[in-house]
């Protein structure tokens, strides 16, 4: 549920990130140079998260993701500048594609080795389903504020549970129930 969470907020902000630039009057062809460069910072900052998740754990690394991703929010709600909007596309950048890693990394360690096929189909599946609740609260706050700014701030509610339900999660546990359901099918 944490990661269901969480990834919709990020899919969202991806997904959303052009209607929200033209919501707030910027020029189409600059929403789009945003974007590549959003994609152009995605790799190398996806290597410094593994590093990061190797030095402090995977879920470390999704937390810290989680809050920037907070951050980048708030920025958007003050945002008033295309200049702005290409710093955030940056600051997204730097942490989509670790949140995504680390993600896979720590889910990794809470499943039945043997059994990954089908933990990471339903995975993959909850990922599928992402970005559903975030536009469906955006579009509402829209709708009842008349606001694009409040809508993208309303996206921090996703944000907020994910975090919370990660930090409830006790990977020990996890990995302790993953080793007794490999252990017994032997």
């Amino acid at each position: 549920m944490a990661y269901w969470c969480y990834i919709d907020g990020v899919d969202t902000i991806v997904r959303m990130a052009v209607d929200y630039g033209l919501a707030l009057g910027f020029e189409a062809n600059g929403l789009m140079v945003a974007l590549l460069i959003t994609q152009f910072l995605g790799f190398p900052a996806a290597l410094f998260f593994g590093r990061l998740g190797e030095r402090k754990g995977p879920r470390q690394g999704i937390m810290v993701a989680i809050f920037i991703y907070l951050l980048v929010i708030l920025g958007a709600y003050q945002m008033e500048s295309q200049f702005e909007f290409y710093i955030l596309a940056a600051t997204i950048g730097l942490v989509q594609g670790g949140i995504q890693s680390l993600s896979r990394s720590f889910y990794a360690r809470l499943i039945p080795r043997d059994q990954a096929g089908e933990f990471f189909g339903f995975y993959n599946m909850l990922g599928k389903f992402a970005a559903v609740l975030g536009p469906l609260i955006m579009g509402w706050v829209s709708v009842l504020t008349e606001s694009p700014r409040l809508s993208i701030l309303a996206v921090a509610i996703l944000f907020i549970i994910g975090g919370v339900l990660l930090a409830l999660v006790k990977p020990e546990e996890g990995q302790r129930q993953a080793r007794l359901m490999e252990n017994q099918e032997i």
